[in-house]
This record gives C-alpha cells, sequence and structure tokens, in this order.
C-alpha cells in the first residue's frame, strides 16, 4: 500500500503544480483580447460617465480595449444576471451598485446571489438623500415628521425603488406619519416633481446638490449611515435611528477568477480608480471615496445585505 499512497500523493501535488502553472500562464497572458464591461444603466447618465472615465487608464494598464455593453434597467439586476452566465476568465466585468448584489437577490426576483461573483472595486458612493424644497415648514426629517403628526398633514413621497420604500415604510412603523410613495424613474424627474411640490420630499442619489447650493432645496438626511460630502452636517437615517440604506457603485466579475487574473485585475482597477481623470470627476460630483479593493469590497457587499435585511424587518414589524 505505501507505494500506491507514495504514488496518489506525488499525483496530488503534481496536480496542484500544473494547476498553479496553468493559472499563472493565464495571468501571463491576460489580456489578450478586448474586456467587455456591462454597465447596469442606461448610456449618457454618470454612472455611464464614470465607466468610461475609468476605462481610459484600464486599457492602458490591461493593453486591451475595454467594450462596454449597456444592460440598463431592473436596478442593475439584468447587467448582473448577463454578467453571471460569462466565463470566468477576467473578460467580463460587471458596473452596478452594492444594492444590485446586497439587496435585490434578497428581493427574491433574480437568478444570482451575492456570492456568485467575485469583487473587484468599489469606485464611489452615491451623494444619496432624502430632500425636500427649502421653504417647507420644516429643516429636516424630524421636524418634517413632527409638522405631519402635528397637522396630521400625510406626505407625499418620490420614490426611486425598493430599497427607498422599505426605508419609509420602517418610518411609518415607527412615528405613525402616514407616508404614500409616488414611483419616480429618474434623478431627473425626482428634481422636477420636487421642484413642481408634486411631492413633499423624495429620494436623490446627487443631482439635488446644485438646488442645495442654490437655496431651492434642503437635505433632510443621508440615506446611510455615511455622511454626505457637499453636506456634511446632514443627519444620517443611522443617526437618527431608522435603516440605513447605502448606495455604492461596484465592479465584479462572475465568480472564480483564477488568482492570478483576479490580483491583476483588482490592481490595474483601483490604479484606475485613483487616477487624477477619474477623482476629478467623482471629487466634483461629490460621490468620490477612497477607492476599495476586492476584500473591502465583497465585505462591504456582505454588511450592505446584512444590513438591508434590518431594513426589511424592521418594515415588516
Amino acid at each position: 500500500m505505501k507505494p500506491i499512497r507514495k504514488f496518489l500523493g506525488a499525483t496530488f501535488v503534481a496536480g496542484l503544480t500544473i494547476s498553479a502553472s496553468i493559472q499563472s500562464a493565464v495571468a501571463e497572458g491576460y489580456a489578450n483580447k478586448p474586456i467587455e464591461m456591462i454597465i447596469g444603466f442606461k448610456p449618457g447618465g454618470f454612472s455611464d460617465a464614470m465607466a468610461r472615465k475609468l476605462s481610459e487608464p484600464l486599457t492602458e494598464a490591461l493593453g486591451q480595449p475595454i467594450v462596454h455593453t449597456y444592460m440598463g434597467g431592473a436596478g442593475g439586476s439584468i447587467a448582473a444576471t448577463a454578467a453571471k452566465e460569462k466565463p470566468a476568465d477576467g473578460y467580463s466585468l460587471v458596473v452596478a451598485t452594492s444594492l444590485t448584489f446586497g439587496f435585490n437577490p434578497l428581493q427574491g426576483d433574480v437568478t444570482y446571489t451575492m456570492d456568485d461573483f467575485d469583487y473587484l472595486l468599489t469606485m464611489a458612493r452615491f451623494e444619496t438623500a432624502f430632500v425636500s424644497l427649502a421653504d417647507k415648514p420644516w429643516t429636516d426629517l424630524t421636524s418634517m415628521l413632527e409638522h405631519a403628526k402635528a397637522t396630521g398633514m400625510p406626505l407625499k413621497f418620490g420614490s426611486l425603488g425598493p430599497a427607498d420604500r422599505l426605508q419609509i415604510d420602517a418610518i411609518t412603523k415607527a412615528t405613525g406619519v402616514t407616508i404614500i410613495p409616488l414611483p419616480v424613474k429618474s434623478g431627473a424627474n425626482m428634481m422636477q416633481q420636487i421642484l413642481g411640490g408634486h411631492v413633499d420630499f423624495g429620494l436623490s442619489g446627487g443631482p439635488h446638490v446644485q438646488y442645495v447650493k442654490s437655496g431651492e432645496m434642503i437635505v433632510l438626511a443621508a440615506s446611510g449611515s455615511e455622511p454626505l460630502n457637499a453636506t456634511p452636517d446632514a443627519p444620517t437615517m443611522s443617526s437618527l435611528g431608522y435603516p440605513a440604506v447605502s448606495y455604492n457603485s461596484v465592479i465584479a466579475a462572475p465568480k472564480g477568477l483564477p488568482a492570478d487574473v483576479k490580483t491583476k485585475l483588482e490592481t490595474a482597477l483601483l490604479a484606475a480608480a485613483n487616477s487624477a481623470g477619474f477623482q476629478e470627476l467623482v471629487q466634483g460630483r461629490f460621490v468620490g471615496i477612497t477607492p476599495m479593493g476586492a476584500d473591502e469590497t465583497a465585505a462591504s457587499i456582505k454588511a450592505i445585505s446584512s444590513a438591508m435585511e434590518g431594513v426589511i424587518s424592521a418594515s415588516d414589524r
């Protein structure tokens, strides 16, 4: 039996050596063809602008063009679903939000989980906040809710999606204030709804900043737990005791990237996100953060998923 064991042991070690050699060879030959970047948004928006700006130094680093494929809709789920089915070889990336991976699977109507991807980069955090006109009889979220309770006035809320509606459900259950969600299709339309007085307040991912600076709008609260870049003194949802939801811009790949390819991609993506041109873009729109690599991004997605489970639980109580 000993010769057999020795043979099997040698075969196992040889197998590991061959596997490592193949991965090394793959990494050395990577990249040798164009890389597809599936963008979970329609062309022309700010997420598209970030992807295009990031692709410039990424192309230089990897020596191959980055080909953009647009699959907007369903909060990034269409793009994530398509990316999941691609080979895990480093030639398919997906640009979506942290909620695409950490929240949408909790809704039960997608065919992927957060564990179906290798996370590579968090490149921005959207300036997501609850906002209203400045001439309303309140100055922040707390005073708005107090006004509504004192007057018995229902509040009309402009909603961009299921995550913010869950937050509003939790607020309603905690305070007893009647809040009526009204679906709004985009950030630009949200600004029109608020400026036109069609809703009392709404969620905005950044377009509100110019109106806050002009004095037409106020920030009631940041939707997440982190202070906002443009209005850092605004309260956060977590500081007020309500469920917090953060919206990060994330790049991932199908699960199972060769280790060396993953490292090469992560290094190139981090360098691109730290480049002067990209930082000028995101800082100018108040969404800049210190870019996070693979491990930090994966941990962030898990934390966001856990937080969203809390939001769902709070809205159901």
